[in-house]
């Protein structure tokens, strides 16, 4: 069973900071990489000095509030909620439910899970590289034109035509034979209770979840014999492959600047599809998709199109249950394509879903390969699903069957009736009239006809808090930003004097004290916010009440286990430098968006607003390194 998540990253997870300040009130005008609007936190305001980041699920006011935050700082300010408040009402938009924290230990085992699941990455990937075993999955991988870039990117690996090397490699390193088995890198044979490595002679591609940690993998035989050709991870606490869309990792940025992402059946068409230049690329999961999966790409676009093998869309048999199931010849998996989920999805989602069939014979991996300018001009022909379904089932159909045309209405009449337009709805009874000659108000009132569910109302989301496994200098930096961040927490909370030191070395700089506005996330604000009423939380029991997010991450910041300094000011010190290390990056990065917000098409009010406000941000970087060069001085006269 799955652990819970933390719940205040869960709801950022699924939730879009665009659509919720949106359903504030605020009108937002994409600008760029942001959304630009009027700040709904002061009056007389005529520019739009309020910015939205979808990258960092952020925003900004330029103008008199000169604020930020997150998604829990914004809906706190515009509706006066308290934390509780927030959580409450943020968690019920997201559809997540509050459960209770787990305990310390369990935090620190599914660490160690996942640092197992790394590891596990990395050996395979060396093997795949440098065993002389693994000469026959280089040959292969060269037939699949794949470069080393592309190797590398994927981590791609081999594991050992071995029932016990992985098994052995990793219990040398210190893990359990149980942990193995929990992760599922160990199989077991029921009838003698023994355990062995469950990947053998098979090439080896990481699965990471949309943060980019490996959570599982998917095996192809290299063996011409070897069945199942495919074989995946089985459903662990880390791997859960209905929340799980392969390649979304490295593809986020790519699916926002296509404003489309495509969804493919086959790791091997993602892989080539990146390979190929077509980044917005991910594939499914062997199952029919799912609300989850849907909601992790609905952050960075509205519009989908999944791309279907041939053979699926001539199955018309298999779509009598209004499902297209298929065992394919490299595949281990089933993979469904379940058209009025899809309806109903697009529906609740607002989204645009597409469908695209694949030439005879081909997949998008023997696309690209051959011609990689055919990818896209195949895309611009996806139809919308009830206009797919409709093609599929009546191509061929004969008109004086009265019966087949009451087979195909009869699978066709729900799917429209679950479509949530009714513009788009009218258009399709047309669609499917002139398809069955037949009078579309005929079909509106099939007796078998359903009545049409009213769209609810279901969380949004977004696919990323976390840097990807292979971050960027800019994610890298802000990973950085956050660790230093913790650690200032963590020793503030073990040592209850360095606060009032740190703010001391800080105003002899003409600096302002650690404020809440310092820290990235809503759980730290609210517990310097305590810590300054409480300077003794962690060594009374005022820890007690607060709120559970708050105490796991108090227990997170504590079993860190900052280190001690004997000389407290010396310790305060290097405190003060790395506040105004990370005030620096901030002051940066907004300035930063300050200058591609410049650079758009603005009114002369509005470019003047943002001018002004770069330079107080430029003279602010200068404030700050002049403190940071005295303070950084001091520092190296002290530790002489």
């Amino acid at each position: 069973p799955s652990a819970p998540m933390d719940p205040i990253e869960e709801i950022k997870s699924r939730l879009d900071i665009v659509d919720i300040v949106s359903e504030a009130g605020v009108q937002l005008r994409h600008s760029g990489r942001s959304y630009t609007g009027f700040c709904p936190f002061h009056a007389n305001t005529r520019t739009p000095a309020f910015v939205v980041f979808p990258d960092t699920q952020g925003w900004h006011c330029f103008g008199a509030c000169a604020e930020g935050g997150d998604i829990f700082s914004f809906v706190m300010k515009r509706y006066g909620w308290d934390f509780r408040e927030a959580l409450e009402q943020l968690a019920r938009r997201a559809g997540v439910t509050l459960e209770e924290r787990p305990a310390p230990q369990q935090q620190q085992a599914d660490t160690h899970l996942h640092d197992l699941m790394e590891a596990a990455a990395d050996y395979f990937h060396q093997l795949l590289l440098h065993a002389p075993q693994a000469e026959h999955a280089r040959q292969y991988i060269g037939r699949r034109q794949l470069t080393a870039e592309t190797i590398a990117s994927f981590s791609m690996g081999y594991a050992l035509e071995s029932w016990d090397a992985c098994r052995t490699h990793f219990m040398n390193q210190g893990y359990s034979e149980q942990e193995l088995f929990d992760v599922g890198l160990l199989t077991e044979n029921p009838e003698k209770g023994t355990r062995y490595d469950r990947f053998r002679n098979r090439l080896m591609v990481p699965i990471r979840d949309a943060n980019g940690r490996t959570v599982g993998f998917g095996a192809r035989t290299l063996d011409p014999d070897g069945q199942p050709k495919y074989l995946n991870s089985p459903q662990t606490f880390l791997f859960d492959k209905s929340h799980l869309l392969f390649g979304l990792d490295v593809a986020k940025r790519h699916i926002r600047e296509a404003r489309q992402v495509v969804i493919v059946e086959g790791y091997m068409d993602v892989i080539q599809a990146w390979q190929g230049g077509f980044r917005n690329v991910v594939a499914q999961m062997g199952t029919a998709l799912t609300e989850s999966q849907l909601n992790l790409l609905k952050r960075l676009t509205k519009r989908f199109v999944i791309a279907l093998d041939a053979d699926a869309a001539g199955a018309k048999a298999t779509l009598r249950g209004l499902a297209v199931a298929r065992q394919t010849l490299d595949r281990e998996m089933e993979v469904q394509f379940d058209p009025r989920g899809l309806i109903r999805h697009e529906g609740r989602l607002e989204a645009d879903i597409r469908i695209v069939t694949m030439p005879a014979g081909e997949d998008p991996d023997s696309i690209i390969r051959r011609d990689p300018a055919q990818w896209p001009l195949l895309l611009e022909k996806a139809k919308p699903v009830v206009t797919y379904v409709i093609g599929v089932l009546t191509t061929g159909l004969d008109l004086n069957d009265v019966r087949a045309k009451e087979d195909v209405a009869k699978q066709v009449v729900p799917l429209i009736q679950d479509v949530a337009s009714p513009i788009e709805r009218d258009h399709y009874w047309h669609i499917l009239g002139r398809a069955l000659d037949v009078d579309d108000k005929i079909l509106r009132h099939l007796p078998t006809a359903e009545t049409r569910p009213t769209p609810r109302p279901t969380p949004t989301t977004t696919a990323e808090k976390r840097p990807p496994k292979k971050p960027g200098l800019l994610r890298d930096r802000r990973d950085g930003v956050r660790q230093k961040e913790s650690h200032f927490l963590a020793c503030c909370l073990v040592n209850m004097a360095l606060l009032p030191l740190v703010d001391d070395l800080l105003a002899a700089q003409q600096q302002t004290a650690v404020g809440e506005r310092d820290f990235s996330s809503v759980e730290d604000q609210l517990l310097l916010r305590h810590l300054r009423r409480q300077p003794n939380l962690v060594h009374g029991d005022g820890w007690r009440r607060l709120e559970m997010p708050l105490q796991n991450r108090l227990e997170t910041l504590m079993g860190a286990e900052p280190e001690e300094e004997s000389n407290p000011e010396k310790l305060a010190t290097a405190l003060a430098l790395s506040v105004l290390d990370w005030r620096l990056f901030k002051a940066n990065q907004i300035n930063m968006e300050l200058k591609l917000l410049i650079r758009e098409p603005l009114d002369g009010e509005a470019k003047a607003q943002y001018t002004q406000q770069h330079l107080l941000l430029a003279q602010q970087i200068g404030r700050l390194n002049r403190a940071k060069g005295a303070l950084r001085q001091g520092f190296a006269a002290n530790k002489r």
